[in-house]
């Protein structure tokens, strides 16, 4: 607690509030009555409205403000929509009596002390809040109503408890009695007032003034009885709370509940004339309590355009502002008619000189700036247009937008989807229907779009509001935006009324003008776990993106190295009777290869045959001859378990025994998914069907669960592991039966599903370039596989960033000891880890001490990523592999080692049908291998 603070605050000083700060009480000249309030909580949306009414006029007609808290959290009806009785009643309150009813939110619990848990669930309060109480015809004329207040039963967990509320426009947060047993231990008994660092207040009631007395029986406290309590805790100077829970009046009639309010407030009022109390409401308590900070005001100048007609003005125009000392936000549009941004050098001199003043922000606007640019698209041209505006204004100025605002206020649940996509965390609009404009959504965008603008109409004479109707509907409480748009103050009289408002805002008591990033700094604490995932969105879809563009040189390139990985299955094809083994290498100066290969094996090889096919490396016959060969040799062999037939984890190549017996659901899995690519690319020409038809997949798929066999008939589950779901869609796609891998939700465009999913990631094990980004270029992405991919791909540019180490990790073959090692990143609570694990071998724990020596840059990983995700990293990346990692004749080495930045001299059947695939699907306009109908 900052007890000084406290002492200024809620000491009643009779000079200014916060005029001595960090003076104490004593210093006081005189104090003033304790702040009073007197709250009806917990309104629920079935609420007797002839009641609230009666409750209502007995504190009215004794002059006594109050504050009203409306249950905005449970299921849907639950919450008291805009048409229902509860919604009418309260527009009508408001309209009629404004000053009488702050009306607020309560909450029974909150949740837990997580920043990200808790500003959604005041998101989410404030949305269904601020659209039930507002009239749609009034805003246009006023200021919105929101929730500036909230009130739970959830003891204090911490003096931050709640900080980030106020994202969200929550200001104070009152800690009612009759919750759960505080196991904090922070709240006092009588009371209490913690302020965060986002300027939100805690306040704790005493349950000696409530009207059950903190308790769940249905007898009210006496009238009397609260008239003493309030006495008594008049000596200390924190405020006091006197609370009827609105549903502990349920079994009294109206007129009873109307004479108990009437008691309480002969009670109260007692109080305020024995000079003990002064009757506040929670908001003007806080309007008192804070000198500055108490709300913000964003300004935003909109439509730098790259126009030599209107940019001089509007540069004036901003100068003159930031010179002034005023901060703001730019909204830039990279791409009109008059070309990009990246090609202006009067425009990126601007803002790259500009953005060093930290008054000064800039914002992504639309990409050309069109009528209805972001309206009725599909998603995918909505990723276009908005992913290609951020990097547009990333490339140009070194600076990621936080905020995005879209054109003319138009867009739809797709461009909210495509914002989160790019990791942006701000979205600013217009008002719309009032259900986002103040507040974190379930796709983690705070909203910032309680937007005031001075122009009426956008009709040709452009006519303004006057500088009366624009502070009106700024009001005194809200945060807002002032929008500005320097072309339409096209007269001396508009330009000087609206920096006569500037000049008005930054004079309102407790009003701080500030930039999008100043406001979202203020009043959202860090949210690691959100950061995280952000940044790796940014990272992706805006820092290192670049707009795949067709070059002939790169094409001839890539195919080249299609040519180099098909002269493996070429090599191996004639030696191991049309198979490719495992790995090869060089020994006593000749191509050798270990003559084993898995079912995974056996997926890259056909992959790698539809690939060179689709490439024209290999023409029909030679592609027949060798997936006959390959059916056939999928069907000479299997492994039984319990008179099952199914594909054994490893066969030999050669007459030479000692292969491993058993079952693997994941190679299995990636065997399933070639052979289904396979039979949709030649549409059924192949016995695909009869093969996976022989074989039963029921004793290994136990309630959908995947399962691996050992040598030893020891059955254990595969469904844990970071391979399960790009295996289950394998089995999926022959109709088999497979629980979902993952328990969340898609968190493609849903932050709780997201931070769930790395939750649950981090429990499976290190990820790897493999099998999450072959799964995008073979089936298509799944939510959970892009998100994986994004979070690895940002954590592998971050670690070049940071070390000048070139990083691209998988499973890959090595040239001697361990021969095999998955290459990944770990997900920790606070980051990430890089490790190198290894299969069992006879020295695991020299293996262990080398694992720096055993990193490698993964050569069939780079190329994954250019195919994927093809921006200025994967270029770096296929360059390097392409440089150090060839093989002439045998086609590309596993991986350059980190450590000597030489290739390891071992290729194999996976680097080179890897590669393959990768440049078949660039090649063919980046669409999965397998048809959309398929997948």
């Amino acid at each position: 607690m900052n007890i000084s603070r406290r002492s200024l605050l809620l000491g009643g000083m009779s000079i200014p509030l916060l005029a001595v700060a960090g003076r104490g009480v004593a210093a006081a000249a005189a104090r003033l009555p304790n702040p009073l309030m007197v709250i009806v909580s917990g309104v629920g949306a079935r609420a007797d409205t002839g009641k609230l009414g009666a409750v209502a006029n007995a504190f009215s007609s004794a002059g006594l403000p109050i504050a009203m808290t409306i249950r905005m959290t449970g299921d849907a009806a639950d919450i008291p929509g805009y048409n229902s009785g509860l919604a009418k009643w309260i527009r009508q309150s408001v309209e009629l009596a404004p000053n009488a009813i702050e009306f607020g939110i309560h909450a029974t619990e909150i949740a837990p002390a997580d920043p990200y848990l808790q500003a959604r669930q005041a998101g989410e309060m404030q949305a269904a809040f601020s659209h039930m109480i507002n009239a749609f015809d009034r805003y246009k004329s006023t200021a919105v109503v929101t929730a500036l207040t909230l009130t739970t039963n959830q003891p204090l967990q911490s003096p931050q408890d709640a900080a980030a509320m106020r994202s969200a426009g929550i200001r104070t947060v009152i800690r009612l009695a009759g919750g759960q047993d505080d196991k904090a231990g922070v709240k006092p008994s009588d009371g209490g007032y913690w302020m965060t660092n986002t300027g939100l207040v805690n306040t704790v009631a005493s349950a000696r003034t409530s009207a059950t007395s903190g308790n769940a029986t249905t007898v009210l406290t006496a009238p009397a009885l609260l008239a003493q309590n309030i006495t008594a805790l008049a000596a200390n100077i924190d405020p006091i709370i006197v609370e009827i829970p609105f549903d502990a009046l349920a079994g009294l009639s109206n007129a009873d509940a109307a004479d108990y309010a009437a008691g309480v407030g002969m009670a109260v009022l007692a109080a305020t004339s024995s000079g003990d109390a002064r009757v506040l409401t929670p908001q003007k308590l806080y309007t008192q309590s804070r000198a500055a900070n108490r709300r913000y005001i964003v300004v935003r100048v909109d439509d730098l355009r790259l126009d030599s007609d209107t940019d001089p003005s509007h540069i004036a125009f901003v100068r003159g502002l930031i010179e002034a000392g005023y901060p703001l936000t730019n909204a830039i549009i990279p791409a009109p008619k008059a070309g990009l941004l990246s090609a202006d050098e009067t425009s990126k001199t601007f803002l790259r000189s500009t953005l060093a003043d930290l008054r000064y922000d800039i914002a992504g606007h639309g990409w050309h700036h069109t009528p209805s640019e972001l309206l009725g698209n599909s998603l995918a041209k909505d990723v276009d247009l908005i992913r290609d505006c951020m990097s547009e204004i990333y490339r140009s100025t070194g600076t990621v937008p936080l905020t995005y605002i879209p054109p003319n206020d138009d867009f739809d649940d797709n461009t909210l989807d495509a914002v989160a996509g790019t990791g942006t965390p701000m979205f600013a609009a217009e008002k719309g229907t009032l259900r986002w404009f103040n507040g974190l959504d379930r796709r983690g965008i705070l909203h910032v779009s309680n937007t005031v603008k001075f122009e009426a109409a956008w009709t040709g004479d452009l006519p303004y509001f006057s500088q009366e109707q624009v502070f009106d509907f700024l009001g005194d409480d809200n945060d807002a935006v002032f929008c500005i748009h320097p072309d339409t103050a096209k007269t001396p009289e508009k330009k000087q009324v609206i920096l006569d408002s500037i000049t008005r805002m930054a004079g309102l008591p407790g009003t701080t003008l500030v930039n999008f990033a100043q406001y979202y700094k203020a009043v959202c604490p860090p949210m690691p776990k959100v950061d995280r995932i952000r940044q790796a969105r940014v990272d992706v879809s805006v820092k290192d993106w670049r707009k795949p563009e067709p070059h002939q040189m790169e094409e001839e390139a890539l195919r080249a190295d299609a040519e180099l990985a098909w002269t493996y299955f070429d090599w191996g094809a004639k030696h191991y009777n049309g198979m490719a083994p495992a790995t090869s290498w060089i020994e006593s100066g000749k191509q050798t290869g270990y003559p084993f290969i898995t079912m995974w094996d056996i997926g890259s090889h056909i992959l790698a045959a539809v690939s060179a096919q689709r490439l024209r490396i290999i023409d029909q016959t030679q592609f027949e001859t060798m997936i006959d060969r390959i059916l056939a040799f999928l069907g000479e062999g299997d492994f039984r378990l319990a008179g099952a037939k199914l594909p054994n984890t490893e066969r030999r190549l050669s007459a030479k025994g000692g292969e491993r017996d058993g079952f693997d659901s994941a190679d299995t899995g990636r065997l399933l998914v070639a052979l289904k690519i396979l039979d949709s690319y030649t549409a059924g020409a192949f016995p695909v069907f009869k093969l996976v038809q022989h074989w039963s997949f029921g004793s290994v798929l136990k309630y959908g669960e995947m399962h691996v066999v050992s040598d030893s008939v020891r059955i254990s589950s595969g469904q844990y592991n970071s391979y399960a779901g790009y295996a289950g869609r394998g089995y999926s796609l022959w109709g088999e039966a497979v629980a979902p891998v993952f328990t969340t939700a898609d968190p493609s465009n849903d932050m709780d599903a997201a931070l769930a999913t790395i939750v649950e990631v981090q429990k499976r094990g290190r990820i790897a370039t493999e099998p999450h980004v072959t799964e995008e270029i073979e089936l298509g992405a799944s939510p959970h596989g892009r998100l994986i991919a994004d979070i690895l791909y940002a954590a592998q540019m971050k670690r070049f960033q940071e070390t000048g180490i070139l990083t691209c990790v998988s499973e890959t073959a090595m040239a001697g000891p361990p021969y095999f090692t998955y290459q990944g990143y770990q997900l920790i609570n606070d980051g990430g880890t890089f490790p190198v694990d290894t299969l069992k071998t006879s020295a695991p724990d020299k293996a262990a001490k080398l694992s720096d020596s055993l990193r490698l840059v993964n050569s069939k990983g780079a190329y994954l990523w250019l195919a994927a995700r093809p921006g200025d990293y994967a270029q770096k990346l296929v360059a390097y592999v392409r440089e150090r990692a060839r093989m002439k004749g045998m086609g590309f080495s596993a991986g350059v080692s980190e450590r000597t930045g030489k290739r390891i001299e071992v290729t194999d059947i996976n680097t080179n049908g890897i590669i393959l695939e990768s440049v078949a699907y660039t090649l063919g306009g980046r669409k999965p291998l397998i048809s959309r109908a398929e997948a």
